[in-house]
């Protein structure tokens, strides 16, 4: 705190402090000559520096302790961040009368610093000024045509001997009165708005620690403060009410006809004088006064220091980290050519898309409702067999939210917990998880898998490594094109809070070129060569993209427009024939075995694919078979 500092914080002394040092060297004058040098002011004006400003933003320090460890000190410390804000009280009371075209007073010997104060209706200018002569101690004076204010803690307009005052009918001079202290209340509530607290609304109180009285001083007021200025408020008016509990009669000598009401004045009272405010006057043979007793000390109480109420940063929507998935698998009609996974913490409710053709223009294309489930792997995942549980293999990856349970086999075979997780070369393999176990925060071990579903079952054969990616396949995923013209054409997106424009930092730029994977037929199954007389029947069953989970249908569906596969074979590596049919099923003569090994084979390397009419060849599944 700085050197003779009451531990409270005083904004009102900062401001008053900044004004006499710019009243005195804000323009030249005899505080601030003339050089006879260079011909200008001993302080320049334009180079003089208020300390101390701080850079850093306001509230979000000092509340932010978390983040800067000194924000306590700001309470007591010279910062004017967060403080210049406020208004003199002298000032608002002026800007009120200016307000209801009132004459502005000659005087306004008030001091108090407010934050803000609400007039929400329309009101007399009296209504409007009574509560903060209440809460602040001051009083409205009119005198000879003249308004001015003035606080109650003000300069004693006279000190009164006994010769100054005419005895009573009964002798006295001065006459004192005390209320019951039953009167009295015993505690004080002011309603205001916090400002350190969102302004909410809130509540000062101040009690006496002894006395029989229960009755309770309320007020509402329209005020915007803070929580320590309102307890010093909330005190000094009732220690104020108590102080005023004794009154004065005394009846004041013609020659002290200019005392006004609202006067202090010091009366002669043993066993040493008291000051009093006089509240009325009478004129009759001698000049009745009425005055409630009043102590100066009381308005100067210092704030009381009250710690800021701790808060922790904001959490606010950052760019979300999105993923683009091309799966082979078609899950719908028509066929999705990507997918897009996004995640944000917090999520902002809803993530706009924005796409663009050349990168300058953008316009809306699709909005994420859900956050994504993403995550990465922990240790590898070593390759696994496909079309049967692998019992052998577990998983254990870290998800960024979301929730896995265990699910029955026949769930997992209808496509529960289903995840897509990427291989260094980008692909994704498919996969699904009937055990799972939760081992630690977010840290899931999976087991009882089905690999390489949906089309990627040639992804199946290879390790990925840790630090893999993994995201769950649910209804968080959103189509992000299905347009066949998007097939290898680059595009440029943004993604980012609905809410705010796609130019905003907060939005994430990223671009993707669609494939055709999604709609490549799947690579046939059960390769089979069989000699006969003329050559070799090379045989195999064909896979279907939709509509191929029936068990009791005849064939799966052909899915195709028409149906074409081409046959590749090998010899040490290298193509040497490919033969095309439109069965399932083709013939290999053996004058074409004779050219193309020289001789008979009793083993084939041969790979099928079988074709599409939109994409061409389709995922092959290659061999060596036996020829039986």
């Amino acid at each position: 705190r700085p050197p003779f500092s009451s531990g409270g914080r005083d904004d009102l002394i900062q401001v008053r402090g900044v004004e006499a040092m710019l009243a005195a060297y804000g323009a030249p004058g005899e505080a601030n000559p003339l050089s006879p040098v260079y011909g200008g002011a001993m302080v320049a004006p334009g180079h003089a520096f208020v300390w101390a400003w701080d850079a850093r933003p306001f509230p979000a320090f000092p509340e932010l302790t978390g983040i800067w460890s000194d924000g306590h000190n700001w309470q007591t410390g010279h910062w004017l961040t967060g403080r210049l804000e406020s208004v003199p009280l002298d000032r608002l009371v002026a800007a009120v009368l200016r307000d209801f075209s009132v004459n502005l007073p000659q005087r306004l010997d008030i001091d108090g610093m407010v934050d803000g104060y609400v007039v929400d209706r329309t009101m007399a200018v009296r209504q409007v000024l009574e509560p903060l002569a209440q809460a602040f101690g001051f009083d409205a004076l009119a005198s000879g045509g003249v308004l001015r204010f003035a606080m109650h803690a003000r300069r004693v307009a006279a000190t009164l001997g006994e010769d100054d005052l005419v005895p009573d009918e009964n002798g006295a001079l001065i006459v004192l009165h005390r209320q019951q202290e039953t009167e009295l209340p015993r505690e004080v509530r002011i309603g205001y708005s916090d400002s350190e607290r969102d302004f909410r609304r809130a509540a000062a109180r101040s009690r006496r620690l002894a006395g029989e009285s229960e009755r309770e001083a309320s007020a509402d007021l329209a005020l915007v403060t803070r929580a320590s200025e309102a307890a010093r408020l909330a005190e000094i008016w009732l220690q104020d009410l108590w102080v005023g509990r004794e009154s004065a009669e005394f009846s004041l000598s013609p020659r002290l006809a200019g005392l006004e009401v609202g006067d202090i004045v010091a009366l002669p009272t043993a066993p040493a004088p008291r000051t009093y405010q006089i509240t009325r006057l009478t004129d009759g043979t001698a000049r009745r006064a009425a005055a409630r007793r009043l102590e100066p000390s009381v308005f100067s109480l210092p704030a009381v220091f009250q710690p800021l109420p701790g808060k922790v940063p904001p959490v606010l929507p950052g760019r979300p980290h999105v993923l683009v998935l091309d799966l082979p698998a078609a899950m719908q009609d028509p066929p999705v050519l990507q997918y897009l996974a996004a995640i944000a913490d917090p999520w902002p409710g809803q993530v706009a898309v924005w796409r663009s053709s050349d990168g300058a223009s953008f316009a809306p294309h699709l909005a994420a409702d859900l956050p994504a489930v993403i995550g990465e792997t922990i240790d590898p995942l070593p390759a696994g067999p496909v079309w049967r549980w692998d019992r052998q293999n577990r998983l254990t990856m870290r998800l960024g939210g979301g929730v896995l349970t265990s699910v029955g086999e026949g769930a997992a075979l209808s496509g529960a917990n289903l995840m897509a997780v990427r291989g260094p070369d980008g692909a994704w393999e498919i996969i699904a998880a009937a055990e799972v176990e939760l081992i630690d925060a977010d840290v899931y071990r999976i087991g009882c898998l089905l690999r390489g579903l949906a089309g990627s079952d040639l992804l199946a054969a290879r390790t990925v490594p840790a630090g893999a990616t993994v995201v769950l396949l649910d209804r968080a995923l959103v189509p992000l094109t299905s347009r066949l013209d998007d097939i290898g054409r680059f595009a440029y997106y943004r993604a980012g809070p609905a809410t705010l424009d796609h130019g905003d930092p907060a939005y994430a730029a990223f671009g993707a070129g669609a494939t055709d994977l999604a709609l490549r037929p799947f690579a046939p199954v059960h390769l089979k060569a069989r000699r006969m007389a003329e050559g070799i029947v090379i045989s195999f069953i064909r896979r279907t993209r939709s509509n191929g989970d029936g068990w009791e249908l005849v064939e799966v569906p052909l899915g195709e427009d028409v149906e074409a596969y081409e046959i590749d074979l090998f010899r040490d590596g290298e193509l040497v024939r490919r033969l095309r049919t439109a069965e399932q099923r083709v013939f290999y003569a053996a004058e074409q075995e004779l050219a193309d090994f020289g001789g008979p084979q009793h083993r084939l390397d041969i790979a099928v694919a079988q074709l599409s009419a939109v994409v061409g060849r389709g995922f092959a599944r290659r061999g060596e078979i036996d020829v039986r």
